[in-house]
């Protein structure tokens, strides 16, 4: 793990225990995700391939060298992540694919999370593993892990996530800890609370682990209320923007801030026909 580079700084966070680490990354890249709500489409894209080519740099000394490693993309917001192409940009080497479809089946709250996975593609099996996506719970992550065990023991997993909770983290080394996985999670600017829905990551939760200019960034981005630092959707707002935006509507629903500049994209929802799969965030 390489903790300083020119741009961007890992910090080790001792909450896992059991071997498993995990670090919170600080760079301008991750503040610029983080920090802006109103965008989408291609911009929003862009950021999250610059985040990712830093969070790959600074694990570039394991990766590079590591001879038996894919990627795992838990379908389909895992896209966003792009650690395929990233990987390519700093290494200069192919990083194969296997692909699992997962959805949440029901959401009780931040612990009570139930997971199917749909589909799996497991064409190169490999005894580690890289997976970029978003932690709430953790469950997802979990199940994927354990869909995947029956295709191949794995001896190490890497999580990139730009924004993930602790509770999630340590669902994770948990569970790897059981199977004698060696865990390395990454997270983006804070290891976050994650409130009752099992959806809202924010700065202002009073478990979230972060620099204290965070918190202050946040509560004056959003009037002081715990917004979701990135949604209850991450990756619609490239691949869904539609739907994005009516989550946002529903975002300022909860918290009162219909019109404020935070949530600038907000748009009334016809129907929840598009938002049906978050309906337990704003039940």
């Amino acid at each position: 793990m390489i903790l300083e580079l020119p741009s961007s700084t890992a910090v080790c966070v001792d909450t896992l225990g059991k071997g498993n680490e995990l670090y919170i990354i600080r760079n301008s890249y991750l503040e610029t995700l983080l920090f802006d709500r109103n965008v989408i489409g291609l911009n929003f894209k862009r950021d999250c391939l610059e985040s990712a080519e830093i969070f790959v740099r600074h694990l570039q000394d394991e990766l590079q060298d590591n001879e038996d490693l894919s990627e795992l993309v838990i379908l389909s917001k895992g896209l966003a992540y792009q650690i395929n192409d990233a990987y390519a940009t700093i290494t200069g080497n192919n990083l194969p694919i296997n692909l699992l479809s997962t959805r949440r089946t029901s959401v009780v709250n931040d612990t009570q999370v139930e997971i199917d996975v749909s589909y799996s593609r497991i064409d190169n099996p490999t005894t580690s593993l890289v997976i970029g996506d978003t932690v709430a719970s953790g469950a997802t992550i979990v199940s994927a892990l354990e869909s995947y065990g029956a295709h191949r023991s794995l001896r190490s997993v890497y999580v990139l996530s730009f924004a993930g909770s602790l509770i999630g983290a340590k669902r994770i080394s948990e569970y790897c800890a059981s199977k004698g996985i060696r865990l390395t999670i990454l997270y983006g600017l804070a290891a976050f609370g994650l409130a009752p829905n099992g959806f809202d990551l924010s700065f202002l939760d009073p478990a979230t682990v972060t620099e204290e200019e965070y918190r202050t960034r946040c509560h004056q981005q959003f009037g002081g209320q715990p917004v979701s630092a990135v949604g209850w959707d991450f990756g619609s707002q490239w691949m869904a923007p539609k739907k994005y935006r009516q989550l946002c509507w529903m975002e300022a629903e909860k918290w009162g801030l219909h019109g404020h500049p935070s949530l600038a994209l907000e748009l009334r929802p016809a129907d929840f026909s598009l938002i049906q799969g978050e309906a337990a965030a704003f039940a």
